[in-house]
């Protein structure tokens, strides 16, 4: 790179609004063009715009008694993801891999290698060292996934146990929980390494240690968690309760959950970020779809109802639709190798001119207004007596994913009750009593390609 003394004869307030307007290629390579040009770029962030997640691009499903996730995803819309997760099935070597958290386009997997974060838009992939032992109460803690591009590209990963009381807790019925100040296990990138943070509470604990409601865990529940506003909330014990941990300031809030969710209902309650914010969503009476909006703007953090509805007529008639249209998405399966192991890692992404280019973008994309709409509006009476359950919520409008009795995924619109089809969920030869989606995430790629610094000339690459 040389410089031009002509390089900077704008000021710099014009020139960054000149660059601003660049296609993203065109905008990469100016950077190219002069140290001043790359400093105007990178120091204004010029490029996250375009590059910070903006689109669902599909929803990883985790069902049990299987090895590895699958992803359904429309078909027309390039580059591949599932192929390109390193999830290492080595000839003549056993492995499983599983998606722990998710966070603005990078996942957090695990195999039997350990822990890796990895940005499958970009084929980036970094691994972590190994965790230290945990607490001999607290055998089972889940990770969760902190990433925030537009404050940092380095990420961090919390360690927060699944269950509620240790022993020593339990043998004090009249201890709060959690304590003032609550200890876990963190990693940063920053350092590399992992170590214990103390995070003090704001506000009550969740109750004492003899509360019925603490007593409860599942080890095998989703434990959803959702980054917003700065800070990660988790769902603990089983979903009962949520908290709200801020990695900057080292403090946490207990947030209740909705009083008027069932016992039963609190197992499958499923946690996200969609476009009004931070929700939460369950079913009650089979088809009765609730939806919960958290409101924190008069000072206090409360769970106001934003939908009630019975969505049963709204769903019923994708049986009939279904004879008619298989679903324009499909679902990549890492376990059948039909999708999954064809195909080198380096090669997935190569266009027509053999080129490896991260940034190849689907001419054709999913229509989330208008794509494969179920028509209910039929005067044919339909029953539907099967299953529903959350898949995840559009993070951009309104709009859930659903389950519908592990045979198709469905797209719901909130507001209007319009439903759409997307495609069949339930992998080949697999099924029984057993059989079911443990979780689920709608995936929203980030297109930034080098962590923890962000080195932009990958970009032009091609």
């Amino acid at each position: 790179m040389e410089e031009d003394p002509m390089a900077v004869a704008l000021p710099e307030d014009a020139l960054a609004e000149i660059l601003r307007r660049l296609p993203l290629r065109s905008l990469a390579t100016s950077r190219c063009v002069c140290k001043a040009w790359c400093a105007i770029v990178d120091g204004r962030r010029l490029l996250l715009r375009e590059l910070l997640p903006h689109s669902v691009r599909g929803i990883f499903l985790k069902y049990t008694d299987l090895d590895y996730p699958a992803f359904l995803s429309h078909p027309s819309m390039e580059p591949n993801i599932l192929g390109k997760l390193n999830f290492h099935r080595l000839p003549g070597h056993w492995n499983t891999a599983s998606i722990r958290s998710h966070c603005n386009g990078l996942l957090l997997y695990q195999d039997m290698e350990g822990l890796h974060v990895s940005n499958p838009a970009t084929q980036w992939r970094a691994s972590l060292p190994p965790p230290p032992p945990p607490h001999p109460d607290r055998l089972y803690e889940r990770p969760h996934l902190v990433f925030d591009p537009t404050e940092s590209l380095h990420y961090e990963v919390l360690l927060v146990p699944s269950s509620s009381l240790t022993t020593e807790e339990r043998d004090e019925p009249s201890k709060e929980w959690p304590a003032s100040v609550w200890v876990l296990c963190a990693f940063s990138s920053r350092t590399g390494q992992w170590e214990e943070r103390a995070f003090v509470r704001e506000g009550e604990a969740a109750g004492m240690a003899s509360d019925e409601v603490l007593q409860r865990s599942n080890a095998f529940s989703q434990g959803c968690s959702a980054y917003w506003h700065g800070a990660l909330f988790v769902q603990c014990n089983a979903g009962f309760t949520v908290m709200r941990i801020s990695l900057s300031n080292n403090k946490y809030r207990v947030v209740k959950m909705p009083t008027d969710i069932g016992e039963i209902e609190y197992y499958h309650v499923y946690l996200g970020r969609s476009k009004g914010g931070l929700c939460c969503a369950s079913f009650h009476d089979w088809h009765k779809l609730r939806v919960w909006i958290l409101d924190d703007s008069g000072g206090t953090i409360e769970w106001v109802l934003k939908h009630h509805i019975d969505i049963h007529n709204s769903v019923a008639p994708v049986r009939r639709h279904v004879e008619e249209n298989n679903g324009p998405w499909i679902l990549e399966d890492a376990n059948s190798g039909e999708h999954y192991g064809q195909h080198n890692l380096q090669d997935v992404n190569k266009d027509e001119d053999h080129n490896n280019n991260a940034l190849v973008k689907s001419k054709v994309e999913w229509d989330s207004d208008n794509d494969n709409i179920v028509d209910n509006e039929s005067e044919i009476i339909q029953c539907f007596s099967g299953y529903i359950s959350v898949l995840g919520f559009h993070p951009y409008k309104d709009i859930i994913f659903l389950n519908l009795s592990l045979d198709r995924a469905l797209a719901y619109h909130l507001n209007t009750s319009t439903v759409q089809d997307l495609g069949k969920i339930c992998p080949n030869d697999y099924g029984g009593t057993a059989a079911e989606i443990t979780s689920s995430f709608p995936y929203t790629p980030c297109l930034i390609s080098d962590f923890p610094e962000n080195k932009l000339e990958a970009l032009v690459e091609g």
